[in-house]
């Protein structure tokens, strides 16, 4: 089979990774101040003091529009800690999780609802965090405020239709990290809630602007309260959007933008999938 046939074949089922190594060696190579790095859907990597960190990443489906721009195998050395903010797979993803798991350098923060599908990978207790809301917690020197993430559905709805819906709006989280001199609000996957508009000092946020999350209305909302210095959209651009999907797989980025003021819009910064961005 010609190799371009290959080449193929490999980059629909999600295996080919753009720009390759670019990526982990622009990781690796950053000393100075606190970066971040979009992988794709809810996807960071935040780099400071000498700590990587993640964010729901999601780097084993084989759904994605595009290739991946880093994989698991490269991040497993370099990842000190792996934020997980809810049970669903583009967030929870659990061959991204076993590959991080098979090196010995990255710690777990997995909510509640998803250590039923991460006991099956045998990770030892000590590399694993258990955070609730409203519960402040300290893992590799790096402060995390957790809070809640009420998951949304189709057509603007709170998710109901899971079993085992309380227990994750009990424990599924968004996060505050205390990293690299700044304040970086990460909501998850969440409709906007009170919590969200009475929270401080917030340097970054990342933003998701679905149906199923806070959508563009919402989205300004807590964009104008908050005041972020630096904005950052993401779930979009990602996946192969269907029908039965596009509720969260599409994303609104531009059209967010442009109903945010003239000042928030320098402060809004919507990244490539593999672009890194220095936050000052």
């Amino acid at each position: 089979m010609p190799l371009r046939v290959l080449l193929w074949i490999a980059c629909v089922a999600g295996l080919c990774f753009a720009q390759e190594g670019r990526v982990v060696d622009e990781v690796k190579a950053h000393r100075d101040g606190l970066a971040v790095w979009w992988v794709g859907n809810a996807g960071w990597l935040i780099k400071a003091d000498g700590l990587l960190i993640g964010t729901d990443l999601d780097l084993g489906t084989a759904e994605r529009a595009a290739p991946l721009v880093v994989s698991a195998a490269e991040l497993a050395p370099e990842l000190d800690v792996a934020f997980v903010s809810h049970h669903h797979g583009d967030h929870c993803n659990i061959p991204t999780i076993r590959t991080l798991a098979q090196g010995t350098r990255t710690t777990f923060v997995l909510p509640r609802p998803c250590l039923k599908q991460a006991a099956k990978l045998a990770i030892p207790e000590a590399r694993i965090v258990v955070p609730e809301p409203g519960r402040p917690f300290e893992v590799k020197g790096i402060r995390v405020e957790p809070v809640h993430a009420i998951h949304g559905n189709q057509e603007f709805t709170v998710l109901t239709r899971e079993p085992d819906f309380v227990e994750s709006i009990a424990h599924n989280c968004g996060y505050v990290f205390n990293f690299g001199g700044k304040r970086l609000f990460h909501p998850g996957d969440s409709v906007l809630t009170e919590e969200h508009l009475g929270l401080k000092n917030i340097d970054v946020l990342f933003i998701s602007p679905t149906v199923h999350n806070m959508y563009i209305d919402r989205s300004m909302i807590l964009i104008n309260r908050l005041q972020p210095a630096y904005i950052f959209p993401q779930h979009f651009g990602t996946y192969r959007e269907t029908d039965e999907n596009r509720f969260w797989t599409k994303g609104y980025p531009d059209e967010l933008k442009l109903r945010l003021s003239a000042d928030l819009q320098k402060r809004y910064h919507k990244l490539r999938q593999g672009e890194k961005f220095t936050v000052r």
